[in-house]
């Protein structure tokens, strides 16, 4: 009973450490009047913001770079002078049937009688003589042209660019700026109280700064390092 006892006595000192580290009291004000002054030598901020609206009217250069493939639709009916040289294989063959129309003489010996010589005589013959002919035709023919050719090119042309533009651009804008004006100061002199009112806040509060009595007996709060205490802005 004792072993049980002591170790619910650890285990509520352990809760009771653990709220009073980590948790902390929330109080709510409604509508709360505070009367506030502040201390002479107080380190404060004063900063004030000016709205500052300007109209920008200006023309700016610009070198715009162009590397990229355009496409171009050519609609036109293109016309050029074309000097053309090649060679023409000619593989054929050239057939001749016709009769030829043959007139000559002929000379002959011609015995009148027997005892005596013969006699030259010139016979003029006339007759047709039919002449078939089949002549294959296998050469190479230079050919020199200068022609005009005329067409219309049905696809798009890829056309590279590379350039680098100059523009000039209107800009026409409406700005608008905050001008923030920040100073430092110290209050000098005993201030005049002021009186603020609180419409709705909460005030939380760790547990830990809080000053805890037991009967009689009161735990102080730790003391706790405290930066910019009185700062105002």
């Amino acid at each position: 009973m004792t072993s049980a006892a002591l170790i619910w006595v650890a285990l509520m000192a352990a809760a009771a450490w653990q709220v009073r580290e980590h948790w902390q009291s929330v109080v709510a004000l409604r509508h709360q009047t505070v009367t506030l002054r502040l201390p002479t030598g107080m380190p404060a901020r004063a900063e004030v913001h000016t709205p500052l609206h300007l109209r920008l009217d200006t023309r700016s250069k610009v070198a715009v770079p162009i590397d990229q493939v355009v496409s171009v639709q050519l609609l036109n009916q293109l016309s050029a002078q074309a000097v053309i040289n090649t060679t023409v294989p000619v593989d054929t063959s050239i057939s001749f049937d016709q009769d030829i129309p043959v007139s000559t003489e002929v000379q002959m010996k011609i015995p009148v009688v027997s005892w005596l010589p013969a006699m030259n005589v010139m016979v003029p013959v006339t007759f047709n003589v039919p002449v078939h002919l089949t002549v294959p035709i296998k050469v190479q023919l230079p050919l020199a042209l200068d022609v005009k050719v005329s067409g219309q090119v049905s696809d798009a042309i890829k056309v590279p660019v590379r350039t680098t533009m100059h523009l000039t651009v209107p800009v026409h804008a409406t700005l608008q700026a905050d001008v923030l004006n920040r100073a430092d100061f110290n209050l000098v002199g005993l201030q005049a109280p002021f009186d603020l009112r609180i419409e709705q806040a909460e005030v939380r509060t760790p547990l830990r700064d809080i000053e805890w009595c037991y009967s009689i007996i009161c735990v102080p709060q730790e003391p706790q390092p405290r930066e910019d205490q009185g700062r105002g802005r």
